[in-house]
């Protein structure tokens, strides 16, 4: 349930990241809301690792109002959902492997198109990519359980 969960979040997400450089606040707010019901009805997580995992977002999003947004905001609030579904230490390695290939991925295209600085990546992608390794790790009896 989790999974199908978040899959469809970071997918939804992902495309309107892409196209568009932003993400649509209801998508968050519904992911949110479907996130806290299932933490009342069934949490797979303490109470303490669940605010961990959002507080890994709420630093994320501090990091973005004080780097004035070179990590957007809602990405910050991404992951803070995240942090409702995964709980702390899932969501620090989500962050850890979407930071990983983002970088690989933005250091290629600082190769191939040289003066390309100032591009801006959208994050969610590698969040949906991420992801989907974590889940994979799990799955085949990780260390993260």
């Amino acid at each position: 349930m989790e999974a199908f969960g978040l899959v469809c979040m970071y997918s939804i997400t992902a495309f309107d990241d892409y196209r568009t450089r932003s993400i649509r606040l209801v998508e968050i707010i519904v992911f949110t809301i479907i996130g806290i019901i299932i933490n009342i009805v069934a949490p797979r997580y303490t109470v303490l690792s669940v605010a961990g995992g959002v507080g890994v977002g709420v630093v994320m999003l501090a990091f973005s109002i004080l780097s004035k947004e070179k990590l957007g905001k809602g990405d910050a609030l991404i992951v803070m959902v995240s942090g409702l579904y995964l709980g702390f230490m899932n969501t620090l390695v989500l962050v850890w492997f979407s930071s990983i290939l983002a970088a690989i991925f933005g250091l290629i295209t600082l190769r191939k198109y040289d003066n390309y600085r100032e591009a801006e990546l959208p994050f969610v992608p590698f969040i949906l990519i991420g992801y989907m390794i974590l889940f994979t790790i799990k799955s085949f009896g990780g260390i993260l359980g």
